[in-house]
């Protein structure tokens, strides 16, 4: 019996315990229910705002990333726009650029035939001119040199005259000496060629 005893002294343990706290929370709203309904009130109306600027904040937010969204758009495709045209730009000044550099060194190689033809037919006039002056010398030399003979033997056969009274073997005519020169001359000019 002794427990049960002491299971019904905390029973009104417990019941005078819990008739505390009520008549404490009746104290308590008799000398702060108006203050604390009002701060209540205050918080609720608090929250409610608090809300709704948040809400008002996330509207603001969602607006200014689609504005800013919308710029970034449109400058990415301004820069797209402008990197395409810069790029065409750049492919038609490359294709000038190569264009102009193929006239030019087609115009380069064409000074170069014309510049090759020119030494050749220089050279060409050259061997011509340096053949014909051969020919020249050698036809002048020829003729110097018969005359040369022709006024040798003829002071040999003056010389001769005098010397011995006898009368001279015939000079050679000029026909002979101008075959004789005509046929040394075609020998020099086929040695020479």
């Amino acid at each position: 019996m002794r427990t049960s005893g002491r299971a019904d002294h905390e029973i009104a343990a417990g019941h005078a315990e819990a008739a505390t706290t009520n008549s404490l929370e009746q104290v308590r709203e008799i000398l702060c229910g108006a203050q604390l309904r009002e701060l209540a009130r205050r918080l609720m109306h608090t929250d409610a705002q608090v809300a709704a600027q948040a809400e008002e904040l996330r509207g603001e937010a969602r607006r200014r990333l689609d504005v800013l969204e919308t710029h970034v758009r449109k400058e990415i495709e301004a820069l797209s726009t402008s990197f395409e045209a810069h790029r065409s730009a750049d492919a038609c000044a490359l294709g000038n650029v190569a264009r102009e550099s193929r006239e030019a060194l087609r115009l380069f190689e064409q000074r170069i035939q014309r510049l090759e033809e020119l030494v050749v037919r220089t050279q060409r006039e050259f061997r011509q001119l340096l053949l014909e002056q051969s020919k020249s010398f050698l036809d002048e030399t020829q003729r110097t040199r018969d005359e040369l003979s022709a006024a040798l033997a003829r002071e040999l056969a003056g010389a001769w005259e005098e010397s011995s009274g006898v009368i001279a073997p015939e000079a050679p005519t000029s026909e002979r000496v101008e075959a004789e020169r005509h046929q040394k001359t075609e020998r020099s000019s086929d040695e020479a060629a």
